[in-house]
């Protein structure tokens, strides 16, 4: 059982330069307006002696008022927007036998009109403030701006991440490609990555080319529970990123479940909903950034795997401020939790995908070694391929790919040469894992620590593509004993 999440301390205090107090708010009080006289008459009238009548919706040129759920305030990156949006009234007919105001208004500020009245039919119009468009989000249009770089090359993505912030908080965002057919869904193919400065997008997979392996620097910032990261619905990303490459990400804040602590008014059910509902990103932008994050469907369900994603800025746009965005609000929410002095509880908003039994300490990768430092490693101990391990299904290759690995402790780029049959060639990683993991399905007797097989296997992902199933299914049989 993993222990739990400690981000509190990290977490609560406010953004490096001090933003000026929000104006604080509190629910409305506003009393009910007065019902007219025309929709109380309304109200007794049936249904069939309304007809066809319907009560409209007429814009209104009176100054707008205030969303009484709307929270202003300024974080480094974000002003406070100039107004709050305003929400359309909605009619109804009655319900047959049972009296009804027939409007429901919010904010509860009206501005009736009273129509003509006529022997058949009668009606009335009802007239709101109309909503006011809010501006459109994009990290381009911030003071200052972070800086947006996009890679498909491992060794630049490690030398970018390895940039950002180390004590966080960095916000994390996914992309694949959907197919409309059962079992359409693809492996992950963008990650987005964003803290105070910077924003990088990596595209892990083209529809023409995979990168070799999972970043390095990447994968150890997201395994580095003591570094926040957040997004909306980041658990369940989390766990498809742990399917796809192996992935374990720890330290995950999800917004929505922040926000509800964070903001008590929040947590009014016909604004976000229940408290085991994930509340979109989009909503939480307009929320506490005041602005519109698009969410375009013909984007959002795109090709992530086009070998020219770099050349389609709307895509890129789209990608950067779905990561930015979220920090921001993060930012925000935070801001409020410090500023009201509100306890928080890491339980309620935090979550991991963790197994202590494939728990490694990160290590980078060893230079190559030279032939007079090859020649120099010492011996590897020998094992036996005996009648009962041949009839088993383990070939010579197995084994020796296991004795390297597992009693020899050699690197598998120092492996792809030392097992190579014929001198001066080199074995692909892809087929080093696949021996390796033969010989432990062939003999499952064989010692093996799964840390170290899963540092292995995801030095190439298409082997993790290849033998994740197996390896799942092994681990949980072995923690399950």
């Amino acid at each position: 059982m993993p222990k739990p999440l400690s981000l509190v301390a990290r977490c609560r205090p406010a953004p490096s330069s001090p933003p000026r107090s929000p104006p604080r708010r509190t629910m409305s009080t506003a009393s009910a307006p007065r019902e007219s006289r025309i929709l109380a008459a309304l109200a007794d009238m049936s249904l069939t002696e309304l007809g066809d009548a319907r009560s409209t919706v007429v814009e209104s040129t009176k100054p707008p008022g205030i969303h009484p759920f709307f929270r202003a305030a300024t974080t480094p990156a974000v002003k406070p927007p100039a107004s709050a949006p305003q929400i359309k009234a909605t009619t109804s007919l009655p319900v047959p036998g049972k009296k009804s105001s027939l409007v429901r208004i919010s904010p509860p500020k009206v501005i009736e009109k009273t129509a003509a009245v006529t022997e058949e039919p009668r009606a009335t119009e009802v007239e709101v403030e109309a909503p006011v468009d809010l501006p459109i989000y994009s990290y381009k249009t911030l003071s200052p701006a972070p800086t947006m770089r996009f890679t498909r090359d491992e060794l630049e993505a490690d030398k970018w991440v390895a940039e950002l912030d180390n004590k966080g908080p960095i916000s994390v965002d996914l992309e694949w490609v959907v197919v409309f057919r059962k079992g359409g869904i693809r492996p992950v193919s963008l990650v987005q990555v964003a803290d105070a400065k910077n924003i990088i997008v990596i595209q892990l997979r083209t529809q023409l080319t995979t990168m070799p392996r999972f970043p390095r620097e990447l994968q150890r910032i997201l395994e580095d529970r003591s570094i926040p990261k957040m997004g909306a619905n980041i658990l369940n990303d989390a766990k498809k990123l742990f399917k796809d490459y192996g992935v374990m990400m720890t330290g995950l804040i999800e917004l929505g479940a922040l926000a509800r602590q964070a903001d008590p008014p929040s947590t009014d059910a016909k604004l976000w909903g229940n408290g085991k509902k994930i509340v979109a990103l989009a909503k939480l932008v307009e929320q506490y950034l005041g602005k519109k994050l698009l969410k375009d469907d013909n984007v959002r369900v795109s090709n992530w795997e086009n070998p020219k994603l770099e050349e389609q800025e709307t895509k890129l746009d789209y990608a950067a401020n779905d990561a930015y965005s979220g920090l921001q609000v993060y930012n925000r929410l935070m801001y409020f939790a410090e500023e009201d002095s509100i306890p928080l509880n890491p339980f309620k908003y935090t979550g991991e995908v963790y197994y202590s039994i494939l728990e490694a300490p990160y290590r980078r990768p060893p230079p190559a070694l030279t032939k007079e430092e090859m020649a120099a490693l010492p011996p590897v101990p020998m094992v036996l391929l005996t009648p009962a391990m041949e009839a088993s299904g383990m070939q010579p290759q197995f084994l020796r790919a296991y004795r390297h690995w597992r009693l020899g402790a050699r690197h598998i780029d120092t492996m792809c040469i030392e097992l190579a049959l014929k001198p001066g060639t080199t074995l692909q990683r892809s087929t080093i894992i696949s021996y390796v993991v033969n010989a432990l399905k062939a003999w499952p007797m064989l010692p093996c620590d799964f840390a170290e097989l899963r540092l292995l296997i995801q030095t190439d992902i298409r082997s993790w593509e290849r033998h994740s199933e197996w390896f799942m299914g092994a681990t949980s049989a072995i923690t399950h004993k």
